[in-house]
């Protein structure tokens, strides 16, 4: 954040910072301080070449649920040589990373830890990453906000469904997307690729923005993806909490974030026109990439397959050794997933006997 969308969140949360994490607020204050300045830069030295610059062409939209692949998938695509995809850095330094990119990405590198501490997945200034914590930043508007104010959950400006937010919210979260997107394309001249769970539940506010947009949902067994969610909040979204997480709101968190975007993405996927949607089942997209990359672009009418193959190839090859975390489901949170998840089971036709929930 800057130093007025940190002053914007803290007022609205009336500064309910735990003292356990002072020195956290701290870290963000100086930060801000520092965002702050370096995007006047931006603006005086890049804003008229940014304004207006549009998309060569409609984004491409991953969509999913946290912890369904989502980020193996975006990986995946950012090997296409057509496209581009918003970075580590673009999505962390969405202020002013097209004045400070050319020099700043390696001293990102420098500080920054080498693998994400969720899933040990590595990072990197020019990795892919998700657009949700630059638009975060730059709205004050996200369910991420409930991440950091786990408490008081910022109030309803962390809503999942964009028809509870605010008109006058909802339309600078817009603003801030568009601007996001006219930044992207400065940036780099290629269709842009985003990939953000929030993204699952805004199926119609995104048509309204890129009518022609393509859609790749991708979904995983709701077991696993409990188990991984409940792994992020405890070894990746503790690093942002400014309130003292109650375990059992955490846990509502999980049952209901998943319920509740399930719920926007049904009531709309049939707004997406026909040849824009196409959905990849995580456990097919691991066991026979070939085919299940082949079906995404067949589908979408996406050109340069092969070439697109040949670089996916080496790359899979090169994560053969990595291995996934491993947890074990007690039997009362098998019976709650059950019990909160149980028409994604059918919908998508997993099992829900649970014989392997590890």
């Amino acid at each position: 954040m800057n130093l007025t969308t940190l002053w914007r969140v803290l007022w609205r949360n009336r500064f309910q910072v735990a003292p356990r994490y002072w020195d956290r607020l701290l870290y963000l204050t100086c930060m801000a301080g520092i965002n702050s300045v370096l995007a006047c830069f931006e603006r005086r030295c890049n804003e008229e070449k940014i304004k207006g610059t549009k998309p060569v062409a409609p984004p491409i939209f991953i969509i999913g649920c946290w912890r369904s692949g989502t980020t193996h998938l975006h990986n995946l695509l950012s090997l296409d040589e057509n496209f581009t995809t918003p970075t580590y850095y673009q999505v962390m330094f969405p202020h002013h990373f097209v004045y400070t990119q050319p020099w700043a990405m390696a001293i990102f590198n420098y500080l920054s830890p080498a693998k994400r501490p969720m899933d040990n997945m590595a990072i990197g200034a020019r990795a892919p990453h998700e657009d949700e914590f630059a638009l975060a930043a730059l709205s004050t508007v996200s369910p991420y906000r409930q991440v950091l104010f786990p408490g008081s959950g910022d109030n309803g400006f962390a809503a999942l469904d964009p028809a509870r937010l605010k008109p006058e919210d909802l339309e600078k979260w817009k603003a801030a997307f568009l601007h996001f997107v006219e930044k992207l394309s400065f940036s780099k001249d290629k269709r842009i690729v985003f990939k953000s769970p929030p993204h699952l539940g805004r199926v119609r506010l995104l048509l309204d923005l890129f009518p022609q947009a393509k859609f790749i949902h991708i979904y995983r067994n709701p077991y696993k993806v409990y188990l991984s969610m409940r792994h992020l909040w405890q070894s990746g979204f503790s690093f942002s909490h400014l309130q003292v997480p109650d375990p059992e709101t955490v846990e509502e968190n999980i049952l209901s974030w998943y319920t509740e975007l399930y719920s926007l993405y049904e009531h709309d996927r049939g707004l997406i026109p026909a040849g824009s949607l196409v959905e990849v089942k995580y456990e097919d997209l691991v066991s026979n990439p070939r085919e299940s990359l082949q079906n995404i672009y067949a589908t979408l009418g996406l050109p340069g397959f092969d070439n697109f193959w040949r670089r996916v190839a080496p790359y899979l090859e090169s994560q053969k050794h990595y291995r996934k975390n491993t947890y074990r489901l007690d039997p009362a949170a098998i019976a709650k997933v059950r019990q909160r998840w149980g028409p994604t089971f059918a919908r998508y036709g997993y099992d829900l006997s649970c014989t392997d929930c590890r």
